[in-house]
């Protein structure tokens, strides 16, 4: 048998194994619930069946993601799962800024003066025969936050680049969730300040905008938790935990 003998034949068996996969979505699959961001239509959701232990991971929302007919993967087909959190820095807040050169030449006076950005990653590893490694990414748009420099010692970021497992996952959560309410005794503290030593600006709009948006930083320190424990609830439901 040719080659493409046999790609044909490989394609006609995934189109045959996708119908028993979609009449197996109509008739059998029954959310427990999805896990992922709501706010955005388009953003990847992990849905599961509890009684039925299967999951599937697609794009939309639980009312409509049936019509994709994504692939239904058994609890029992998973050998792995573990989170991958990806942090650089950029000089500029913007939205699209993209990684700056030389990312380990930052040096410690200016770990305030950037802005740090967060990917979190979930992976998924199977003996499904056409889903064997699921990767997406749990945060719909990139998280941006910058640390307060009102602290004895300057810190890299949340220093939380790497890959996860188990209940490591839920301990870099409880200590980013540490460091935000840290964070927030700092921007309190550092508002204090500037209000005795009438430093800072000195419009009360440009004041007002100042205190918001380091508000917004410390809460999303508290995204990537979120995220975070989000990705530790789907290990525990996959029974990897």
């Amino acid at each position: 048998m040719g080659l493409f003998n046999f790609k044909n034949k490989a394609k006609e068996e995934e189109k045959v194994f996708q119908q028993e996969n979609l009449k197996r979505l109509e008739s059998e699959f029954d959310v427990t619930k999805a896990l992922g961001v709501k706010k955005y239509p388009e953003a990847t959701q992990f849905i599961y069946d509890k009684e039925r232990r299967c999951f599937v991971v697609v794009e939309g929302p639980e009312d409509t993601f049936k019509s994709k007919n994504p692939y239904i993967i058994d609890f029992d087909q998973v050998k792995d799962a573990y989170v991958e959190v990806e942090e650089f820095w950029t000089e500029k807040p913007g939205k699209f800024e993209i990684k700056e050169p030389m990312q380990n030449s930052l040096k410690m006076g200016d770990f305030d003066k950037v802005f740090w950005r967060y990917n979190i990653f979930m992976h998924i590893e199977t003996t499904h025969p056409y889903a064997k490694h699921i990767k997406y990414q749990m945060n719909y748009n990139t998280i941006i936050t910058r640390i307060s420099g009102l602290r004895l010692i300057s810190r890299r970021g949340l220093e939380l680049h790497g890959e996860y497992k188990g209940e490591e996952i839920k301990k870099q959560a409880e200590r980013i969730e540490e460091f935000a309410v840290h964070q927030q005794e700092a921007v309190g503290k550092e508002k204090m300040l500037n209000l005795v030593t009438h430093n800072g600006p000195d419009n009360m709009l440009d004041r007002l905008a100042v205190n918001y948006f380091e508000q917004k930083f410390v809460d999303r320190m508290n995204t990537v938790s979120k995220h975070l424990n989000r990705a530790y609830r789907i290990c525990k439901i996959l029974g990897k935990i």
